[in-house]
């Protein structure tokens, strides 16, 4: 690697772990930001914007800045222990973000267009100071491992490398150990500390010589008149395309490899992973004694052979998933994580590979031809501001107006263009070799148009093979892929997300309902989180309630007139709102005292974001947001592992003094009711209850599992909570199961 390396023997293991530190506080960050913007697509966007928009502004300071440090070494050490101060200091700032917007905050500043506003300001407040520091540090460490903007080119390429490679690492741990065993705050902690350790050796390490003559790297390529613009402008490029496939393909996947944490922690793995190989191989010195810029143009066109070639294997893979599992959840043993890990390798590793070849490789170029080191945090910047503007194009723009299939397509494309214009640049005269890769550029994202819709195809496949119905709606929504089923000649009808099912006609949205206001005077305010297939929403009319609807996802709002038989009259109803928000949001954004607070999240209990509505803090939110009678009622949906059904109901038990819990023999799943009053339940408060409104309407379809149910007595019930602790926001438990799966813990079914 070079004597700069060997005289610090440790700076490549410095910024390993530092690349572990930043993507352990990111993961961290985002978890807790889902809590502050809901969960939903703008969130995600507004949050990964704020998070690379600190990177970019970091690097390009320091950049201006690097040139001039005597001593990179300890400036680089005072960065990281202030990115561990100001990262433990964030997280802490998060945590308790909600409810200082929710109690501190005019009410005024959390209506309308003001609300998103000043959620993004106030995140981003708390966000840019660790995140600009994170930026900062790749400039300091060029400067110290390389003697001069001649030699930055295998700098450049192993410490992004390296950093990169602590970043998947750091996903990996985060995704799958650390916060499962220490929790999100202890997660913080562990990356603050690693900051630490780097700040302290970094401090005592000493600045390596300058290089003799026989380790000099290659010459450099001679500069080139508007070479730095040009590598400016392909590393902002090279920055859109990646950070849009990362979003296509988290789409993309989800619907082969289910709605689990790990699936988009084994994306994201893998992705980092590729990148940190591919930035090695842009390290060798064949490579860097070749002109940069043919070898950037075939960069790009490979990028776009590649991302085009993996959604064609997704398509024939995908089609080949059709075990009933794949409708719910395709996650139930430990050995199905090697299948997530392995079609995530094999779809998107060889994609990742070219880009993490394409940053060193032009960066380099762009030092060389700029013959400043410091002009490495304006190239970086430059890549991380394409990154930004390629997450929200593919999120906002790309997938609800062109769908996937076509966004791949897209994307393809421009980077074959891109690879066209390089090798322009580089010569006409280079353009009849480049041939051969522009045509496969071109030729494999075309051979795209000639297949169905991969998603699309995958989903159907699987409901015609299980017979399941026929679909009556679909739509790629930026928030996911929603499908509406119908069987039985329409009289049972089915919502599908994402290719899994969550919500279908039956009696536990009622059911959902009805235990809670049965035993009510007179309701007036009820709020359902989910609007399903309308059950809960139309069992809170029949009492003569109003109903206040939480629906995070446009689609299933719009696919409504085919899940809802009565969507018209329901919808017509004066009583009845339909707001685009996720329950957590709309309880903090909201002051109203609900009679009823029905709790109905997407199956299984571990899929991704549902621990948001099963915590105690939630609960806690929840309670805060009742009158003085008023209820929550949870639907616990079967499978779930004994201790999942535990954690929750001591989580609500540390909440609600009155705590109910029942089971349907003919329903998936167990109704927990929590209160700060216990009810009347006896015989003449049901029969006083069930004269309100239009309950009698719907007791026909009800009457038999009325009369199956069964109440969980106090010594089965005190038992399905013992031996556990409660679900929080810092121990989010039911969203990873990878021990219970490796120990084979026990499941309710």
């Amino acid at each position: 690697m070079g004597k700069f390396f060997s005289a610090v023997p440790d700076l490549r293991l410095l910024f390993f772990l530092s690349g572990i530190s930043g993507l352990v506080f990111q993961t961290v960050w985002f978890r807790m930001l889902i809590r502050v913007f809901g969960g939903t697509m703008e969130a995600a966007g507004t949050v990964l914007a704020v998070f690379m928009g600190g990177l970019a502004i970091g690097a390009i300071l320091a950049g201006r800045r690097a040139d001039t440090i005597k001593e990179p070494l300890k400036a680089y050490a005072l960065l990281e222990l202030l990115i561990a101060l100001s990262g433990a200091a964030a997280t802490l700032l998060l945590a308790a973000l909600p409810y200082l917007i929710g109690n501190w905050l005019p009410p005024a500043f959390l209506e309308g267009g003001w609300a998103p506003l000043t959620r993004i300001l106030v995140s981003a407040a708390v966000l840019l100071p660790p995140t600009v520091l994170m930026g900062a540090t790749l400039p300091l460490l060029v400067k110290a491992a390389a003697p001069s903007a001649a030699a930055s080119g295998r700098a450049i390429s192993v410490l992004y490398a390296l950093n990169t490679l602590g970043a998947s690492a750091g996903v990996l741990l985060a995704g799958f150990i650390l916060i499962a065993w220490l929790g999100e705050r202890g997660t913080a902690a562990f990356a603050a500390l690693l900051n630490i350790g780097i700040a302290l050796r970094a401090y005592f390490a000493a600045m390596p010589p300058a290089l003799s003559p026989g380790d000099a790297e290659p010459a450099p390529s001679p500069a080139r008149r508007g070479g730095y613009g040009l590598m400016l402008a392909a590393l902002a490029f090279a920055g859109f395309s990646a950070l849009a496939l990362e979003v296509l393909w988290a789409r993309m996947l989800v619907v082969m490899l289910g709605n689990s944490v790990y699936a988009f922690s084994a994306m994201l793995g893998v992705y980092l992973l590729g990148s940190a190989l591919g930035s090695l191989a842009a390290g060798r010195r064949r490579v860097l004694a070749a002109d940069p810029l043919p070898l950037l143009a075939r960069a790009q066109a490979a990028l776009a052979a590649v991302a085009a070639a993996g959604t064609l294997l997704f398509f024939f893979a995908g089609r080949n998933t059709l075990d009933p599992k794949y409708l719910y959840s395709p996650l139930s043993s430990a050995y199905d994580l090697a299948w997530i890990f392995g079609w995530t390798f094999l779809i998107i590793f060889p994609a990742t590979l070219v880009m993490g070849f394409f940053f060193p490789l032009a960066a380099r170029a762009g030092v060389e031809w700029s013959r400043r080191l410091g002009s490495v945090g304006a190239l970086y910047g430059a890549n991380t501001a394409g990154a930004v503007a390629g997450s929200l194009a593919a999120g906002f723009v790309m997938i609800p107006e062109l769908g996937t299939k076509f966004s791949f397509v897209l994307v393809s494309l421009l980077a074959a263009a891109a690879g066209l214009l390089l090798i322009l640049a580089s010569g006409r005269e280079k353009l009849p070799a480049f041939a051969p890769w522009l045509a496969a550029a071109v030729m494999i994202p075309f051979s795209l148009f000639a297949l169905p819709d991969p998603a699309y195809t995958i989903i159907t496949s699987r409901i015609r093979a299980n017979s399941v119905g026929d679909v009556a709606y679909y739509r790629e929504d930026r928030g996911g892929t929603v499908t509406v089923v119908l069987a039985d000649g329409g009289r049972i009808r089915m919502l599908f997300i994402n290719g899994l099912i969550v919500s279908g006609t039956g009696a536990a949205g009622s059911l959902m309902t009805h235990f809670p206001l049965l035993f009510q005077e007179g309701p007036r305010e009820v709020l359902v989180i989910g609007l399903g297939a309308g059950g809960a929403a139309r069992s809170g009319l029949s009492h003569g309630a109003a109903v206040t609807v939480a629906e995070i996802l446009p689609a299933v709002a719009d696919a409504a007139p085919f899940l809802i038989s009565d969507w018209d009259e329901m919808s017509g109803d004066p009583r009845f709102r339909l707001v685009l928000n996720d329950g957590r949001n709309e309880l903090l954004r909201q002051r109203a005292a609900y009679d009823a607070i029905i709790v109905d999240v997407t199956p299984p209990v571990y899929s991704a974001g549902a621990v948001n509505v099963y915590s105690r803090d939630f609960f806690g939110l929840a309670g805060r947001r009742l009158s003085p009678s008023g209820m929550v009622s949870v639907w616990i949906p079967t499978p779930c592992f004994e201790t999942d059904r535990c954690a929750i109901l001591r989580a609500m038990a540390d909440v609600f003094p009155f705590l109910e819990v029942w089971a349907f023999p003919a329903q998936p799943g167990f109704l927990a009711l929590g209160a700060f009053q216990a009810p009347e339940m006896s015989p003449g408060a049901v029969s006083r209850g069930l004269k309100k409104g239009n309950i009698a309407e719907e007791l026909p379809t009800l009457s038999t599992e009325l009369l199956l149910a069964r109440r969980l007595g106090p010594e089965e019930k005190e038992k399905a909570m013992s031996g556990c602790r409660s679900v929080t926001d810092d121990r989010p438990a039911t969203e990873f199961p990878l021990m219970k799966l490796l120990r084979a813990e026990p499941v309710l079914r």
